[in-house]
C-alpha cells in the first residue's frame, strides 16, 4: 500500500520518537510533540491503519506500539536517499576523526563505539586484521526478551570475523555503500540486531567497517556519520 503523505509523516515521527525514548508510540504522545493538523482520535486511526499494514506492532494488548522491521526499512531508505554531501562546517569538524581513521584505525573503532554505544568492528583484508569494540554497550541496549535472544546476539558476535571473510565476494562486489540491514544480514542472524556496513577503498587497500546495534538504533546519526566519512575521504583523495 502506498502511504499518504500525512500517514508517512506520522509513521516517521513515531519511529523517531521511539528511537529517542524507547517509549511506546501513542496518539497522545504524538499529538503533544507534533502538529499534524488533526486531533488525537484521527492520529489513532492512522496508527490503526499502520498497524494493519504491518508497519507497527502492539507491544502488549493494553499498551502502545513499536515500529516493525518493515517500518524501519522505509525509514532507512529515506535516510540513504538523502544528499550525501555534508556542509563545509560538518566536514571541518570531522577533520580530527578523519585523521584518526587514517593513522590508527583500532583507536578509531574504539572511539566510534563510545560515540554510538554500539559494537563496532574493523577488518583490513591486506593485513588479515580484525578488531572490535563495544560489545557490552550492544548487550545493554539491545531489545531482548529472553535468554535465547541474548545467545543469538553473542553467537553473532563470536562469528562476525569468520562471516566477514566468508562474505568477501559480496562486499568486494557491492558498489553501493553504506549497506543497512535490519533484523538479519549477511553477517548476522539475530532479528534483534541492525547492521550498518561500509567499505572504504583508497586504491591500495580496503577497509571493511561494521556497526552492530539494536533495531532501535539511531539510524539518522549513524548513516550521517558514514556518509560524512565517505565524502571527506573522497574529497581528500581528489585534492
Amino acid at each position: 500500500m502506498l502511504l499518504k503523505n500525512r500517514t508517512k509523516e506520522i509513521l516517521e515521527a513515531g519511529i523517531r520518537q521511539y528511537i529517542e525514548t524507547g517509549l511506546p508510540i501513542t496518539s497522545e504522545r504524538l499529538f503533544e510533540e507534533y502538529d499534524f493538523g488533526i486531533r488525537p482520535a484521527m492520529i489513532r486511526c492512522e496508527l490503526n491503519a499502520l498497524d494493519e499494514e504491518g508497519y507497527l506492532e502492539q507491544i502488549h494488548p493494553s499498551g502502545g506500539r513499536r515500529p516493525t522491521h518493515k517500518a524501519y526499512k522505509i525509514f532507512v531508505e529515506k535516510l540513504l536517499s538523502e544528499n550525501k554531501h555534508r556542509s563545509r562546517r560538518a566536514k571541518q569538524a570531522f577533520g580530527a576523526l578523519l585523521s584518526l581513521f587514517e593513522r590508527e584505525r583500532r583507536a578509531f573503532v574504539d572511539h566510534a563505539a563510545d560515540v554510538f554505544d554500539a559494537f563496532i568492528a574493523g577488518y583490513e583484508p591486506k593485513q588479515d586484521s580484525f578488531y572490535g569494540s563495544g560489545l557490552s554497550d550492544l548487550i545493554t541496549r539491545a531489545d531482548i526478551d529472553s535468554k535465547d535472544e541474548m545467545l543469538e546476539i553473542i553467537e553473532d558476535f563470536e562469528n562476525l570475523s569468520s562471516r566477514i571473510e566468508k562474505e568477501k565476494e559480496w562486499w568486494e562486489r557491492e558498489s553501493t555503500w553504506p549497506q543497512v540491514f535490519i533484523g538479519g544480514s549477511p553477517l548476522t542472524r539475530s532479528r534483534n540486531l541492525s547492521v550498518i556496513a561500509e567499505r572504504f577503498d583508497d586504491g591500495n587497500e580496503k577497509f571493511f567497517f561494521v556497526m552492530l546495534g539494536p533495531t532501535r538504533m539511531d539510524y539518522r546519526k549513524s548513516i550521517r556519520f558514514f556518509k560524512t566519512l565517505e565524502q571527506s575521504l573522497f574529497d581528500k583523495k581528489e585534492k
